[in-house]
């Protein structure tokens, strides 16, 4: 794979699979010493690949990558490595690569998990018309994700549906009623809709609540 283990690394990997290979070797010495080499590239394979998305799960993107990369390379098919692969991609800047890891780990797994991914991804991007569908259906399958909510709410406002921003802005309200930027962009979509009077209450709730938190 190209990957340095270190000491470590090299203990705990033999340490986990030293009782698999000595299994394989007294069932059938010939065999089992051509297994060995196998096993070892596997399990290799999987050594990393639970290192790597442990590490995108940490925000740790860049080392996740350099991990994941190679998994990627070597089993293509693995959703779950195109997923957090996808996911480190983007954070690291490689928004191209990084999309087109997510679609098709959306693709393989077609769950809620991996469509709420790519569609804060499509958001991110500024790809509203992509965003919006996949954002709707983890905000219908999750009315308590607040994330999702509002991603769908921002999303629908660049798309000019002011309409439904307004609305899916209010619902992220009710799970966080104190948040400011919550009501600072409802107070856009109202003043996109041309309802200043409207903004300017949201507007100076919002300055409030950001007083409030300096304060505290």
């Amino acid at each position: 794979m190209g990957q340095k283990m270190d000491f470590v690394e090299t203990v705990a990997l033999y340490a986990q699979f030293s009782g698999m290979v000595a299994k394989r070797i007294a069932n059938n010495m010939v065999q089992g010493f051509q297994s060995v080499f196998s096993l070892d590239e596997e399990t290799r394979r999987d050594f990393f690949r639970e290192r790597g998305i442990e590490q995108a799960k940490r925000g740790r993107y860049a080392a996740a990558v350099a991990v994941l990369k190679p998994i990627h390379e070597a089993v293509p098919d693995d959703a779950e490595v195109m997923l957090y692969l996808g996911l480190s991609s983007l954070r690291v800047g490689r928004q191209e690569e990084g999309l087109l890891l997510l679609e098709g780990a959306y693709a393989a797994l077609q769950d809620i998990k991996s469509a709420t991914v790519l569609g804060i991804a499509y958001s991110q991007a500024g790809l509203n018309d992509k965003a919006i569908p996949f954002l709707q259906m983890a905000a219908d399958a999750n009315h308590n994700n607040f994330n999702v909510r509002y991603r769908l709410g921002l999303a629908y406002d660049n798309n000019g549906e002011h309409d439904k921003a307004i609305e899916c802005l209010l619902e992220a309200l009710e799970l966080r009623p104190e948040d400011p930027k919550v009501y600072r962009s409802i107070a856009f979509s109202y003043e996109q809709k041309g309802e200043h009077e409207t903004a300017v209450g949201y507007f100076k709730r919002a300055s409030d609540l950001e007083e409030a938190h300096a304060q505290e």
